[in-house]
């Protein structure tokens, strides 16, 4: 019981699991407004978010939050499995949490035309 704890209080597994509960809140729930650029305070107007296919964007990001949440969920098991020392996972969590955000950069670029189909 003690193991389960001290990986509940790893600050990975926290992050990890916000990050997997706003991927299901913006992909299942279709809740499209937690995304940046497409919400009210953004200044998108509605007749600007009616050309968007808000199920195609919203499956996706939801899609990239829950492997991304996954992957830092999992991370304090890998880490120990490669014997990985503390100051390295804190070089490679900034690597990665950058590589996320290029990543979903690159879909809305290269997805386009599937985002803006309407």
């Amino acid at each position: 019981m003690d193991i389960i704890i001290d990986f509940i209080k790893q600050k990975e597994v926290a992050i990890g699991l916000f990050f997997i509960v706003i991927g299901v809140v913006i992909g299942v729930f279709k809740q499209h407004w937690l995304i940046a650029g497409l919400n009210a305070a953004s200044g998108m107007t509605s007749k600007e978010l009616a050309k968007i296919d808000l199920d195609y964007v919203t499956k996706y990001f939801g899609l990239f939050f829950c492997i991304f949440g996954l992957i830092m969920v999992l991370s304090p098991f890998i880490f120990d499995f490669f014997d990985v020392k503390h100051e390295v996972r804190n070089i490679i969590f900034p690597i990665v949490i950058v590589s996320f955000c290029v990543l979903i950069l690159c879909f809305s670029v290269f997805k386009k035309k599937r985002i803006y189909k309407k």
